[in-house]
């Protein structure tokens, strides 16, 4: 089966846009590709083969946030031979976050993995000697959990990422150092009562992060950027303490403390002439509410129970979201390790579509085509291919339709639009705005010109948690959505990323005049797992 894949996970502007080309197998003579923006066709030229793999280049783009979907079309002695397709990533608009914790010498594979799947920031998780001590002295060593690692490798990769438009943040724990180091500075600690260290599965003590540990920290931050080549810091926490005592008894309040380090790191580094893009984990979305409003490259939250429905996905996006700023939920499918591969693979296509209609991007994918499951990446899961091919349908999904899921200018409507006496959006089947199981779940949102709506199946797989390994849904056919507008429209359209590669089709819009505005009744021939459908000049 022949493949699409991006060489680079993010184009900047001005930069010609490669791609490669595999048939593996296909047998084809011909190529043609189409590049699409939305549900408009912007060009289509005929590529000449070069055997099994064909790179190539499309045009530089002009705008920043223009994303675009890209297809081959494939024949062979004049009868089509099968399509490939993928979707490109331009400008910085949206962040999409992947990780590395493999550090031992080995070629560019895991980046090149990254690439295809649009990362453009990569976690090195777990990189350093220690996490009082971030830049070994050797070039080889253990680090915390005894894993090898190399320096020469982690700058090496640093490199590779680089290349391929990506840039890299280096894991930094804000609290967390070795025995050793807190057994030296015990006034440096943070405590629960008496002299009884806090400490984190019984390898990590937690530091005071308002005492003399604070200077070490930056200064551990610094030397990762200057001598290591990261470009920033993925300020970690464990969720853990809330509140603690300090070395002389003082009660310390995190919540309060924590936005205010985030801030005097970013001016510590600058300080030293670094330009740091900092990334700080609010664990169970504590304390994002503090911590959104300060300088980050985006807005970080690793998701736990009690969020633990799909609803909460779309909670925890929202609560981000006002600031502005790209949002990123850390949020680990584990049926990948606890379930079967299939119903692995259904659960993670939910929770993906549903963080994307929230405007926000997922942080699970790493390495060579693999995810994290759990807390400690270095125990990921190598996804199948046949898997991993579906994963990458999303993902292209996603940035294909970028300017339509992270539109801020588009308000979710759906608690306030749907249901109860609300004409303005009306479904002809049994459906639910809140992620409720046996149901369409269906996310309306809208500006002054356009509406969009999106579905997810939900009939048959099983419960209405985000981490559960999932049953294929019943397909629902023939969906009616109504919906009013000011004038008549003729056309809406709908897409999904669960067949024809993802590209859009034209769905006639019949319009009935009401006593409430022009209504638009849509027809949905038939909706597998997920799907989107818009349409404009409202």
């Amino acid at each position: 089966m022949s493949s699409l894949v991006t060489e680079k996970g993010r184009y900047e502007t001005g930069e010609p846009i490669a791609l490669r080309l595999s048939l593996d197998g296909t047998a084809a003579d011909r190529a043609e590709v189409v590049v699409t923006r939305l549900q408009h066709q912007l060009y289509r030229f005929p590529l000449s083969l070069t055997g099994d793999e064909t790179p190539f280049c499309l045009p530089p783009v002009a705008e920043g946030g223009a994303c675009f979907g890209v297809t081959v079309l494939l024949t062979n002695g004049g009868q089509a031979a099968g399509r490939a397709s993928t979707a490109v990533n331009v400008g910085g608009a949206v962040l999409r976050y992947g990780f590395l914790s493999d550090f031992l010498p080995e070629g560019d594979e895991d980046v090149a993995a990254l690439a295809k799947y649009h990362i453009d920031h990569v976690q090195f998780y777990d990189w350093s000697y220690r996490h009082d001590t971030l830049v070994a002295d050797t070039d080889e060593y253990a680090d915390m959990m005894g894993k090898r690692a190399s320096l020469p490798a982690i700058r090496a990769k640093i490199d590779a990422c680089h290349a391929r438009g990506m840039r890299c943040m280096a894991y930094g724990a804000v609290y967390a150092a070795s025995r050793a180091y807190r057994d030296a500075h015990p006034q440096q600690g943070l405590y629960a009562g008496g002299e009884r260290p806090l400490v984190f599965i019984d390898t990590f003590y937690y530091m005071d992060i308002e005492s003399a540990w604070r200077e070490r920290l930056f200064d551990q931050y610094a030397q990762a950027m200057a001598r290591v080549g990261f470009d920033g810091i993925h300020m970690d926490t464990y969720g853990e303490p809330k509140r603690a005592l300090g070395y002389d008894g003082t009660p310390r309040d995190l919540g309060a403390a924590l936005p205010a380090l985030i801030h005097d790191a970013d001016a510590a580094l600058r300080k030293r002439g670094l330009s740091p893009r900092l990334i700080f984990n609010n664990v169970g979305a504590w304390p994002v509410e503090a911590t959104r409003y300060i300088p980050q490259a985006a807005v970080y939250m690793e998701l736990w129970p009690p969020m633990e429905h799909l609803r909460h996905l779309r909670q925890a996006a929202r609560v981000a979201a006002e600031v502005g700023k790209p949002v990123v939920l850390a949020a680990y499918p584990a049926p990948f390790r606890t379930d079967t591969p299939e119903r692995a693979l259904v659960g993670q296509c939910i929770t993906s579509f549903a963080i994307a209609l929230a405007g926000a991007t997922q942080l699970f994918l790493g390495e060579r085509d693999a995810v994290t499951t759990q807390g400690y990446y270095a125990d990921y899961t190598a996804l199948m291919p046949w898997q991993a091919e579906r994963v990458k349908a999303y993902q292209d999904f996603f940035v294909r339709y970028q300017e339509l899921l992270f539109d801020r200018t588009l308000t979710d409507v759906s608690m306030t639009h749907f249901g109860w006496d609300n004409q303005e959006y009306r479904c002809d089947q049994p459906c639910s705005v809140e992620g409720e199981p046996d149901m369409l779940w269906l996310t309306f949102r809208e500006n002054a010109t356009r509406k969009l709506v999106g579905l997810i199946n939900l009939h048959g797989v099983g419960d209405d948690r985000w981490n559960t390994g999932k049953e294929p849904p019943t397909p629902q056919a023939h969906i009616t959505l109504r919906m009013l507008l000011l004038h008549p429209v003729q056309t809406a359209w709908y897409a999904t990323p669960d067949s024809n590669l993802g590209e859009a089709v034209a769905l006639p819009c019949v319009c009935t005049q009401t006593p409430l505005g022009v209504e638009a009744a849509v027809t949905i021939p038939q909706l597998e797992c997920c799907g989107l459908l818009w349409l404009d000049g409202q």
